[in-house]
């Protein structure tokens, strides 16, 4: 299966992930409760606003997310009036010649530390939602996937990530990769914000502006992929593995 069969081209999909940041940099919320959101989406906005070339974004949210019962958690730093862990959101789509060369997208919950300067203690979980735009050269895999762990971004390294919070999760291991739906900058966003909700937050992903932003990216990247999804199962030739691994 080509990718093309069922995903948007590169002009599009950059297009949509553009328009999310122009929402990010200028709403109230985000500028007021995750300031370094907001100035990392109008500083990449500012740079590729006029360009359809490689897009890159990394930004994180501190949240806070209620501790195991049983166990304290505290933390209060400048500007951030309840926090213990911070989500890292990573986008990147490379191309060439405008084809895709790699397609990731990255989740990550770390574990904040009690005292100020408000540092990554430890690295809970990492995720990475990929498009497979080659053949591998080990295994087949499928096309559109969620791997667990994977290497540290250097992004993670800036926000103060290390190598050994990592260890215990085996990075080296990339199996198994699991077939997922494709990802976007806005719903990784959404899906992060609706796991580790506050009052605030809640009201942002409610607003009609962030609801038209979801749709518009169901419709561009999910709304293909499961119309291909249902035909394959219809026309009972294929599995989706077979359809949907690439070796």
């Amino acid at each position: 299966m080509d990718l093309s069969d069922f995903y948007p081209s590169s002009e599009e999909l950059i297009e949509s992930e553009i328009a999310v940041l122009g929402y990010l940099r200028g709403n109230t919320y985000v500028r007021e409760r995750h300031p370094q959101v907001a100035l990392a989406a109008e500083q990449l906005y500012r740079r590729n606003k006029g360009s359809r070339s490689d897009f890159e974004f990394n930004t994180h949210f501190d949240v806070w997310h209620e501790p195991i019962p049983g166990k304290k958690a505290r933390f209060r730093g400048e500007g951030v009036s309840k926090a213990n862990a911070r989500l890292t959101i990573s986008a990147l789509i490379q191309l060439n010649d405008n084809k895709f060369t790699n397609v990731s997208y990255c989740l990550s919950v770390c574990k904040l530390k009690s005292t100020l300067p408000a540092m990554p203690a430890n690295i809970y979980r990492k995720f990475h939602f990929d498009v497979t735009v080659a053949p591998s050269r080990r295994q087949a895999h499928p096309r559109c996937h969620l791997q667990y762990c994977g290497e540290l971004l250097p992004y993670m390294k800036e926000v103060g990530c290390t190598e050994m919070q990592l260890g215990h999760m085996h990075p080296w291991l990339s199996e198994p990769r699991i077939f997922f739906w494709p990802m976007s900058l806005a719903l990784l966003i959404d899906m992060a914000l609706h796991e580790f909700p506050d009052q605030n937050s809640e009201k942002f992903r409610a607003e009609n502006y962030w609801r038209d932003l979801i749709r518009q990216q169901e419709t561009l990247v999910l709304l293909p992929f499961y119309k291909k999804c249902v035909e394959v199962i219809r026309s009972k030739n294929q599995t989706l593995a077979d359809a949907f691994y690439i070796s």
